[in-house]
């Protein structure tokens, strides 16, 4: 296919209208493959590793869709429900995660507190030193589109939801940035409450809004600290224990206390599971792989129920909960059933398990209590690229077959304590020159799980000048590894892993990159690392002999290169200090040396002026290139993987997905065509129906045997090809306008085309 076609738009009538640039940060629509040869359902989500689960109607259609709040760097994943019944059936939708507040904090949970239709968003705080409860409000939008506007408690200085101590004076509602609290009307009228573990953590206290009681409805957030014991039942504070009050008007046993300190941390989800008209609830604990499930064997109990009944391995009567360490519940309806179903993920960010972190129960029950049925441990995140922890892409050819691939370098999985299965993964196009696939071909390329360092940063280029692209990969603690590319001008053969090069320190979490910066015709290093900056290691060697000197502060090496900074102001005023730099070198149509660096929070940075700023400073193009927000830990790389003239980047996060997007950056402004490349169109050259249901014809007197023909969406994707014939077969597009593109010899033709 002929890549100049995308960015055209062409009108219903043959004429042709100039071009439009590849849209910066638009998401690309790219096949990826499994081990196994299956496909990824929606394989650029990015990863989860402690997902949070909320219900909600983000374009105003009347159905819930899902909001993942995911602790593990605190970014939003928005999916739409198609509401088919009984099924699950969730759409992978970025777009409406624009709306959502950016500086979301440790825990999200959604609820519609004022019954207006639109789910308002309850988050920690994010005022500095204060642990609390956030709110923002939801409307809609002009396009239908669920937003916020954040709620300020004209109560509190701060903001936070609060209430009334005996004096009058109002105090923040506590809630610790680990625990995750619940948020549902407890005594049935109409208004939403508050529940959360208390401050020492061994008693749940029910927060009641006196909104209704005071005549308000449903809008007001009005509370009072109505029961400091609610359920009467205590949980340990040195261990995961839940003792059970022996009598219904008092509070367990005191003794089961404190003794070794406040607890350290608890998750719950409160509803009603058997509709007896009382609150139910499971609680997840720090100390614990399991949930426990406590209920009241009296009904009707609402605001003052007493727990008398506990499943400590919930639900024992199927296949429990087992999720190291820490385990979070959320209780909502998954499957359009109608029923509430579990989802269960862990809670501890960075060092609790990152595979298998979504155990989905279905609710199976017709009437009556809640029959959890375990189903899969990794629901949605299965669906898509998710390798652990950490990962850091690279684009290299590394079967020499004119396609590049994709080489991350990953933290991996979980093992417990401080171990983790760190390793490169080699993901092989598949696809075309224009229209890239991939799919993974090995999960531990050159066998780097013997190694035991963590964050594996892979780079590649030619750094002996022989032709060929050799390897470099930063490490945590600052050294970086080399293997020279043997292969030749075939697929790339790595024989022998050099640790520590050169003894080259880049700084601790080293992001290495290579690219002949001071233009002297050798490949050069560069290293980004945890401070925020980055380090230039020059070239002293030979083309055929690469040398360096390891220290980053002497020269000729420059350490703070370019002045560059990336660290940012976050949750307060004070900078913070986790800059994790992530630098890539990349020739902005072939001619003008960029640097495209990420930072912790996802920032993208874009400097110019680079090689006449070596020891001066960069110019600072974007700090925020395209708003692609892709959560914490950031790495990328760029390269143009479609031969459109633009280039493409890859993303890696702290979550260990991946996603990739366009940009607007040219890489090769000789392959996109203008306007005045395109001939005149012959005027027997027909398509019909137009607009068409399922199929269209397309007439000509020319022979069209030897022609490229297909159809292609408004993006440019290539989504059909002409078979045989002279028909393309629309069944199973969506309605919409398409682009029918044709090229022989000379013949460059596009018309557009609605499919009904």
């Amino acid at each position: 296919m002929l890549r100049y076609i995308i960015g055209l738009l062409i009108m219903m009538s043959f004429s042709i209208v100039p071009l439009f640039t590849q849209i910066a940060g638009e998401r690309m629509d790219i096949n990826v493959k499994k081990m196994n040869g299956s496909d990824y359902l929606q394989p650029f989500i990015g990863g989860m590793n402690n997902p949070q689960f909320s219900a909600a109607d983000f374009n105003n259609d009347g159905v819930l869709d899902l909001l993942v709040f995911d602790r593990a760097g605190y970014i939003s994943l928005t999916f739409i429900n198609q509401g088919t019944p009984n099924e699950i059936d969730y759409v992978f939708a970025p777009q409406y995660a624009k709306n959502f507040p950016e500086k979301l904090n440790s825990w999200v949970l959604m609820a519609d507190y004022n019954n207006d239709g639109a789910y308002d968003l309850f988050t920690y705080s994010n005022a500095p030193g204060i642990p609390g409860i956030e709110l923002y409000r939801g409307f809609f939008n002009g396009d239908d589109e669920l937003s916020f506007e954040k709620y300020d408690n004209p109560r509190l200085s701060s903001g936070l939801l609060s209430y009334p101590l005996s004096n009058g004076l109002d105090v923040g509602i506590y809630a610790a940035y680990v625990d995750i609290p619940s948020f549902l009307d407890v005594d049935f009228d109409g208004d939403l409450d508050v529940m959360n573990f208390s401050q020492a953590g061994n008693k749940i206290i029910y927060y009641q809004n006196q909104s209704q009681e005071m005549g308000y409805g449903a809008d007001s957030l009005i509370f009072l600290a109505a029961d400091e014991c609610w359920g009467e039942f205590l949980e340990s504070g040195t261990s995961s224990d839940i003792l059970l009050s022996n009598n219904p008007a008092e509070c367990a046993d005191e003794n089961l206390s404190l003794s070794g300190g406040a607890h350290a941390g608890s998750t719950l989800a409160c509803w009603d599971s058997d509709d007896d008209g009382d609150i139910e609830i499971l609680v997840g604990d720090i100390t614990i792989n399991t949930l426990g499930y406590l209920k009241s064997s009296a009904t009707g109990n609402d605001d003052s129920p007493w727990f008398d009944e506990l499943d400590a391995a919930f639900p024992s009567y199927n296949t429990p909960v087992d999720i190291p360490i820490f385990p979070a519940p959320f209780v909502l309806d998954l499957n359009n059933d109608g029923r509430k179903d579990l989802v269960a993920g862990p809670n501890d960010e960075g060092a609790s398990v990152n595979k298998e972190v979504a155990w989905y129960y279905e609710n199976t029950s017709d009437s009556g209590e809640a029959a959890f049925n375990f189903i899969r441990k990794d629901f949605l995140v299965g669906d898509g690229v998710d390798l652990g922890q950490g990962s850091k892409p690279a684009f290299f050819d590394y079967n020499a077959d004119g396609l590049l691939d994709i080489v991350i370098g990953t933290d991996g999985y979980y093992n417990g304590g401080v171990n983790f299965d760190t390793r490169l993964v080699l993901f092989e196009n598949t696809g075309t020159s224009t229209v890239p696939e991939f799919t993974m071909v090995d999960e531990d390329w050159l066998g780097f799980s013997q190694y035991t360092d963590r964050n594996l940063a892979p780079a590649f280029g030619d750094l002996d000048g022989d032709g060929d692209m050799d390897l470099l990969i930063g490490q945590t603690d600052g050294d970086i590894f080399y293997a020279e590319n043997t292969g030749s001008d075939g697929p790339a053969v790595f024989n022998t892993i050099i640790p520590e090069y050169q003894s080259i320190f880049g700084g601790v979490k080293c992001v290495p990159a290579m690219g002949d910066l001071d233009g002297d015709g050798l490949m050069d290093i560069i290293t980004g690392y945890k401070q925020g900056r980055m380090a230039f290691f020059k070239n002293i060697g030979t083309p055929g002999n690469p040398a360096f000197e390891g220290d980053k502060t002497i020269a000729p090496n420059v350490d703070g290169l370019g002045n560059v900074d990336v660290r940012v102001m976050y949750f307060g005023s004070a900078i913070d200090q986790r800059g994790y730099a992530a630098p890539k070198f990349f020739m902005e149509n072939g001619t003008e040396p960029r640097i495209i660096c990420p930072n912790y929070f996802g920032d993208i940075f874009i400097f110019s002026n680079v090689q006449d700023s070596l020891n001066g400073t960069f110019t600072e193009d974007t700090n925020r290139y395209a708003d692609i927000r892709e959560g914490h830990q950031v790495a990328i790389d760029i390269a143009d993987i479609d031969e459109d003239g633009y280039f493409e980047i890859v993303v890696g996060n702290f979550r260990g997905g991946l996603s990739m997007f366009n940009t607007d950056i040219i890489s090769d402004e000789d392959l996109i065509i203008d306007v005045d490349d395109v001939v005149e169109i012959p005027s027997d050259f027909k398509i019909v129906p137009n607009p068409a249901h399922d199929r269209i014809q397309i007439f000509s007197q020319m022979d069209l045997s030897g022609g490229e023909i297909g159809l292609l969406d408004l993006n440019g994707r290539w989504v059909r090809s002409m078979k045989k014939g002279k028909s393309i077969d629309l069944v199973d597009l969506p309605s919409g306008v398409y682009i029918v593109s044709f090229s022989l010899g000379e013949y460059r033709i596009m018309e557009r085309i609605v499919k009904l």
